[in-house]
């Protein structure tokens, strides 16, 4: 038989057995929590850096937008200032015109243009035409953030504008005793218009198919034929027509399809008869 000494020390040596089972080694104990903390940190030095670097280049896409939106304002307030300065020196100076767009850029803070606002060109533009005012500027754009160089691009913005040319119903009272009487005129015209929505001045243009252009007639019943100036074919798709005219045409930029209109005193029309429509 086992004394009670005996039986205590064997108990207590199984219990110590089954704690040391229980607890972890000092390594597993350890290492658990260093693995899973070592793995955070390597996923944000890696996703941070990636959405720092996003946020930059989208508000570095933003701010270029807010650009083009601020230029093609400019180009359309100075189109429009121009357009209504017909009969004045300034209307052809272009010099003039690009020193005001480029003194109002460089107000803006950080242009993303390749150079800043000198690096805008505007040799395309041409004022020199007596209907159309037309500003155009081309530039290289880069983003405010963009560390590898990656984005550089060519960009073209570009208005036209009408130039003023009359009142749209005449213009009459234009001096002191309020008897002179405008009338409006074209290019080497041999008549003159009392009103600007003559059909001859004011073209109706409108598409035809080249191989139903034998059965088409204008106001007067007439059927149509080439014009002497784009000599198009019956085969051409499309070609143009207008309601009032004799030919088609196979470009809307035909000269038989402009018409460079201007205002001028019934006194200066000189040998120009009155137009049979619009004349009386």
């Amino acid at each position: 038989m086992l004394s009670f000494e005996s039986k205590t020390h064997i108990l207590s040596g199984r219990k110590r057995i089954r704690i040391c089972q229980l607890l972890p080694t000092s390594k597993e104990s350890i290492s658990g929590p260093l693995v899973a903390g070592g793995s955070l940190a390597v996923e944000a030095a890696l996703v941070v850096p990636l959405f720092l670097f996003f946020m930059l280049t989208l508000l570095s896409t933003l701010h270029l937008l807010a650009f083009s939106i601020r230029l093609q304002q400019i180009l359309f307030e100075e189109g429009i200032g121009i357009s209504e300065k017909v009969y004045e020196s300034d209307a052809t100076d272009l010099s003039k015109a690009v020193s005001r767009m480029r003194g109002k850029l460089r107000s803006a803070d950080q242009i993303p243009v390749e150079g800043g606002a000198d690096g805008l060109d505007f040799s395309g533009s041409d004022l020199t035409d007596t209907e159309f005012a037309d500003l155009s500027v081309q530039y290289t754009a880069k983003l405010m953030f963009d560390p590898f160089r990656l984005f550089h691009r060519e960009f073209c913005q570009h208005v036209l504008f009408h130039r003023w040319i009359g009142y749209e119903n005449g213009l009459h009272g234009r001096n002191a005793a309020g008897t002179e009487i405008y009338v409006y005129i074209t290019e080497d015209s041999q008549v003159y218009h009392r009103s600007r929505n003559c059909t001859h001045i004011r073209l109706h243009i409108s598409e035809a198919d080249g191989a139903d252009i034998d059965s088409l007639c204008n106001t007067d019943g007439d059927r149509y034929k080439p014009c002497r100036h784009c000599h198009p074919k019956k085969g051409d798709a499309p070609l143009y027509i207008t309601t009032d005219g004799d030919c088609y045409h196979n470009t809307l930029t035909c000269s038989g399809l402009s018409r460079s209109v201007r205002a001028i005193p019934l006194s200066q029309v000189g040998n120009r008869r009155p137009c049979s429509r619009c004349g009386y």
